[in-house]
C-alpha cells in the first residue's frame, strides 16, 4: 500500500534534483529528501554536474551523455571516463554505485603532508600507470578545510550584508568543502600505480577496486588540498599540491576541446587570428613542458594517458569487465578511512564544537572589529 507515496517521493525528488543541486549542491538535496529518494537519485547517476540534461541521442550509448562545451568536456549522465577518454556506463564497471555522498561521515581521518621536493617515487618496472586528470565532480562532502584568508573574505561579505540590510543573522557561507571523485580500478593483470590529478579546490579521491586488483602506490597532484579514501593503509600515498607544483615550476596543461570558449571566441572574432596563434603557441609550449616532466617522472605521456573530463564523477583504470570478470565494488565514504592534507582549520559538518565552526569564527571576528558590539557596524565603524 505504501508503494504509491514512496514512488511519488522518488519521482518528485528526481524532478527536484536539478533545482536543488544547482541551488545548494548535493548536500542540500540530501538534507531535504528521504534516504529512499536519495538512493534512487544516486543510482541513476544524477550527480557530478549531470542533473537536468537530456542525452544527445536516445541515451542508448554512453557517448550520448558526453558534451563538448565551452567550459570543456562534460559528463551529463551516468557515465565514466576510461582510457582514451572514451565514455562508458558506470553500471558496466562498478556495482552499488551512488552519488549520495553529501552526508557521508568517515570513520577515520589521518592527516598527511605533501612531499618535499619535486620528484615522487617512480613506478616500478612492470607496473601499469593509471593517470586520472579530472575537473569538477559536483559531489561536495561534509568535510571542509580553510584558512584565515577564507575567513577574512567571508567576514567582509558578512559586514557588507549586515550594513546594507541590518539583518541580525545574515547568511554566512562555509569553508571550502572537499569534493569527492570516484576512481574505479579494474586492472588485474599487473600492479597499478595511480597518478590522480586535480585542477584545483579540495579533493578526496575515492578508490573502488575489483577483486584481485593490486595498487602499488598513489600520487596525488594538484588542488588546494587532496586526500584519498578507501585505500589499503599499506599503500603509500605521496602528494604535491598546486602550490608545490608551482614551486617546482610545473604547470599542468592540456589541449582545449573543439568546443572550447577559446575556439568559439576565435570563430566570432572576439580573438583575432594573430592573437589566437600567439596564445596557442604558448599553450602548446606549456603542454610540451608538462608532458616532458610527466614522462620523466612517471614514464608515460600526460596527454595520451589522461583519463578524465572537465566535469564528471568517475574515471576507470583498466578494462570494462566482461560477463565473467568482476566489476569494481563501490566503497562508501560513510565509515571510510581517509588520508588527506588539511589547511589551518578542518571541519566535519555537525561534529564541530560550539563556537568553533566557520560561521561562528566569522561572527566572532566581525564582532571583535566592532569593539564587541556588532550593531556598531551599521554606524559606519571602520572595518
Amino acid at each position: 500500500m505504501a508503494r504509491g507515496p514512496i514512488s511519488l517521493v522518488i519521482v518528485g525528488g528526481i524532478a527536484l534534483a536539478a533545482v536543488a543541486v544547482v541551488a545548494g549542491g548535493q548536500g542540500l538535496l540530501e538534507r531535504v529528501l528521504p534516504a529512499s529518494a536519495m538512493a534512487a537519485i544516486g543510482s541513476f547517476g544524477l550527480g557530478g554536474g549531470s542533473v537536468g540534461f537530456a542525452p544527445k541521442g536516445t541515451g542508448e550509448f554512453a557517448s550520448d551523455y558526453l558534451f563538448d562545451t565551452t567550459d570543456g568536456m562534460e559528463a551529463r549522465g551516468p557515465i565514466a571516463a576510461r582510457i582514451g577518454n572514451e565514455a562508458v556506463f558506470i553500471k558496466d564497471v562498478i556495482t552499488g554505485y551512488t552519488t549520495a555522498v553529501g552526508g557521508a561521515i568517515p570513520a577515520e581521518i589521518t592527516t598527511i603532508r605533501p612531499i618535499l621536493g619535486c620528484n615522487p617515487t617512480p613506478p616500478k618496472p612492470g607496473t601499469a600507470v593509471g593517470h586520472v586528470a579530472a575537473g569538477r565532480s559536483g559531489l561536495d562532502l561534509a568535510l571542509s578545510t580553510y584558512n584565515d584568508t577564507h575567513l577574512a573574505a567571508e567576514v567582509q561579505t558578512f559586514v557588507n550584508v549586515y550594513r546594507e540590510t541590518g539583518a541580525a543573522n545574515p547568511s554566512i557561507g562555509h569553508g571550502p568543502a572537499y569534493e569527492a571523485y570516484d576512481v574505479a580500478v579494474t586492472e588485474r593483470r599487473e600492479p597499478v600505480y595511480l597518478v590522480l590529478e586535480a585542477a584545483g579546490g579540495n579533493r578526496i579521491w575515492n578508490i573502488h577496486q575489483a577483486e584481485g586488483v593490486r595498487i602499488e602506490r598513489v600520487i596525488l597532484l594538484g588542488g588546494d588540498q587532496a586526500g584519498v579514501a578507501n585505500l589499503d593503509p599499506v599503500v603509500p600515498v605521496e602528494v604535491i599540491l598546486s602550490s608545490g607544483l608551482a614551486e617546482c615550476g610545473v604547470q599542468p596543461a592540456y589541449p582545449f576541446n573543439e568546443g572550447h570558449l577559446f575556439y568559439q571566441s576565435v570563430a566570432n572574432g572576439a580573438i583575432s587570428p594573430e592573437d589566437a596563434e600567439a596564445r596557442l603557441g604558448l599553450l602548446d609550449a606549456a603542454i610540451a613542458t608538462y608532458d616532458d616532466w610527466f614522462r620523466k617522472t612517471f614514464g608515460v605521456s600526460s596527454v595520451d594517458s589522461r583519463i578524465g573530463w572537465d566535469a564528471g564523477a568517475m574515471s576507470v583504470i583498466g578494462p570494462v569487465p566482461g560477463e565473467a570478470d568482476p566489476k569494481a565494488a563501490y566503497a562508501p565514504l560513510t565509515g571510510a578511512k581517509i588520508r588527506t592534507t588539511q589547511d589551518t582549520f578542518f571541519e566535519i559538518r555537525g561534529q564541530v564544537a560550539e563556537g568553533a565552526d566557520f560561521a561562528s569564527r566569522v561572527v566572532a571576528i566581525a564582532t571583535a572589529f566592532a569593539y564587541g558590539d556588532i550593531k556598531t557596524l551599521r554606524q559606519g565603524v571602520e572595518f
